[in-house]
């Protein structure tokens, strides 16, 4: 027989309806720290990225990936990677790291970019003495037209040879750029024109995220663009009867911005849907700020990235392979051993595994699906940094590490960084009503006087729903009392 005690029983019906602070769930789920970064798969890029960390007390993650994504730069304008039975690939990147402010990710990227910066200034000194060049070609051949045309008094057959005899135009020098930090799809696609070779680094890649390329009307010919780049497809363009056709183009992404901005990319349905997410390799690692105590520079710090200075600038005065009939880029492809391409495979079988549903990677597997081509690019990437010319079983070791990392990073931020705009809309009801002086707040009230997202009844259900479940509000008795009137729907803060 039960025995029913009506006061136990009213005392357990209040515990449930007050929820205790620390009970209460953050609308959010917290973000879990990161894997530690396996620097040891950076093999011979170890050396500089642990040196710039030193110097700058910067995650070591966002030293990584500011040095693979110069490296990279400077390796792909020579070299593809072959991969066995899929063919020539670019060893284009597109990094994203999230990083507060403060995290000194400009001091980062100076440092890691001081190769490419040189490069330009090389670049700089000699485009003034190919302007003047141009200036006076062009001139000459402006008149010699001119001279040409005459010779149509004789005749159309005599007019186009004497045109013939004239030759092409001359091409206006490249701008003695590599790198943008801002602008506009457009301006990469109009360098690119002019130099096969060109990138968008920034350090503070919420100029390029939160600019006129991400703009609404922009934001799907940008995330397009950027994939046809970091696929190796020719630029094609027609733009009010004006075409361009350029193949051979190498353009890598590097940018470092806060979770804030991130969030504009993470949450765009169609950087998802488009493959641009599952192209980027997206890490948010964990904050050194609050540790960073004086320390003297290294005596000997230049000496240490003399060999990766050094090795990058050679790569970048290198002059390209090109195409034949064409200022396109023909990189040198860089092949596989045959004990790496055992490696390459044991790890695609392994991954197409983690794709299935309920397995790890089955939540990304736009990311997942590449990421045998990723661990392929950064093995590239680290073998044509040694000098190597071919992919050995260590590279690609090294390389699938790395690509698992950033997998590993994928899974860990896809449910915390991206939006949710349920979520976003009950955070801010709770913020503004707790700034209300009565902490009870009926249906109609909400609706009328709340945030503004919120002035439609099903958008304030659903918004206060989620903070009850929550545990932030408890509903009130059915005929509470609020404004003089008897409420129906009616709620109040817990403490």
């Amino acid at each position: 027989m039960n025995h029913f005690n009506a006061e136990q029983i009213a005392r357990d019906a209040a515990a449930k309806a007050s929820t205790p602070p620390e009970l209460k769930r953050p609308l959010r789920r917290e973000t879990p720290p990161p894997e530690p970064y396996p620097m040891a798969a950076l093999l011979a890029l170890r050396p500089p990225v642990e040196a710039i960390q030193r110097r700058t007390q910067a995650p070591g993650a966002l030293c990584a990936a500011s040095v693979l994504a110069a490296a990279g730069f400077a390796a792909g304008i020579h070299y593809d990677v072959e991969i066995p039975s899929v063919g020539n690939r670019p060893l284009v990147t597109a990094f994203l790291t999230i990083a507060q402010s403060g995290e000194r990710k400009t001091s980062v990227d100076l440092l890691a970019s001081l190769p490419i910066r040189r490069a330009e200034a090389a670049l700089a000194a000699q485009y003034e003495a190919d302007q003047a060049a141009f200036g006076r070609d062009k001139e000459a051949f402006d008149a010699a037209r001119v001279e040409a045309r005459k010779a149509a008094k004789d005749g159309r057959a005599a007019a186009e040879r004497a045109l013939a005899d004239v030759g092409s135009e001359p091409k206006a020098p490249a701008p003695p750029m590599l790198t943008a930090e801002e602008g506009t799809i457009e301006g990469l696609i109009n360098l690119l024109t002019l130099r096969p070779y060109a990138a968008i680094f920034s350090a503070e890649g919420g100029m390029f995220l939160g600019g006129h390329a991400m703009s609404e009307d922009a934001a799907v010919r940008t995330m397009t663009t950027i994939n046809t780049l970091w696929d190796g497809s020719p630029i094609k363009r027609l733009r009010a009867g004006k075409s361009t056709f350029a193949q051979g183009r190498r353009a890598s992404l590097s940018l470092a911005v806060q979770r804030s901005v991130a969030s504009i990319l993470l949450g765009n349905a169609s950087a998802r849907d488009n493959g641009l997410l599952a192209r980027m390799l997206i890490s948010e690692p964990e904050t050194t700020i609050g540790t960073r105590m004086w320390r003297e520079r290294e005596p000997d710090f230049d000496q240490l990235l003399d060999d990766y200075n050094d090795r990058l600038g050679d790569l970048l005065a290198l002059s390209p392979r090109r195409l034949d009939g064409s200022d396109g880029l023909d990189p040198e492809p860089i092949p596989f051993h045959a004990a790496a391409e055992r490696r390459l495979i044991q790890f695609h079988d392994a991954t197409e595994r983690d794709l299935a549903d309920g397995r790890r990677y089955a939540s990304i597997r736009g990311f997942g699906a590449k990421m045998v081509e990723h661990a392929c690019r950064l093995s590239g990437i680290l073998a044509a940094y040694a000098g190597k010319d071919v992919i050995d079983a260590e590279a690609f070791d090294a390389g699938a590490a790395l690509a698992t990392w950033y997998a590993g990073e994928q899974l860990r931020l896809g449910e915390t960084v991206a939006p949710d705009p349920e979520l976003d809309a009950a955070q801010e009801l709770l913020a503004w009503w707790q700034s209300q002086p009565d902490p009870r707040l009926y249906l109609t009230a909400l609706y009328k006087s709340g945030p503004n997202r919120l002035r439609q009844a099903a958008d304030a259900k659903r918004a206060v729903a989620i903070l009850e479940d929550h545990g932030w509000i408890e509903r009130l008795p059915t005929g509470t009392v609020l404004d003089g009137s008897p409420r129906r729907d009616a709620w109040g803060l817990i403490p």
